[in-house]
């Protein structure tokens, strides 16, 4: 009895493999469908500096990564970050109160100790 139970656990175990393996081969070709220009080390969340024009290395290979990160979250190519003072000055102009949030709040709190 106990090697029935045992048999079955494996053929079990060897459908669930199987059928892992069909739903990620699926996945993946959704994916590619998807987004076809994914680079592959994707998984790890690494950004190659070959992603980024190799003869443009040097000062400027920050500004490059970030420019190319922004561009794959779908960014304009024209966006401009601003300073975060002026980000908070038109949060509050737009009728933003950080002292409404509760999270503000105790920065607020945890500032004015």
């Amino acid at each position: 009895m106990e090697k029935e139970t045992l048999e079955n656990i494996t053929q079990r175990l060897d459908q669930l493999e199987k059928i892992v393996a069909e739903l990620n081969q699926k996945l993946s070709s959704v994916v590619e469908e998807l987004v076809p220009d994914t680079p592959k080390d994707c998984e790890t969340g690494t950004i190659n500096a070959t992603d980024v024009q190799e003869d443009e290395q040097g000062d400027n290979l920050g500004t490059k990564v970030i420019e190319k990160i922004l561009e794959r979250m779908g960014y304009p190519p024209d966006f401009k970050p601003r300073p975060l003072k002026e980000v908070r000055k038109s949060m509050v102009e737009s009728g933003i109160r950080p002292e409404d949030n509760e999270f503000s709040r105790a920065i607020i709190e945890e500032r004015e100790k």
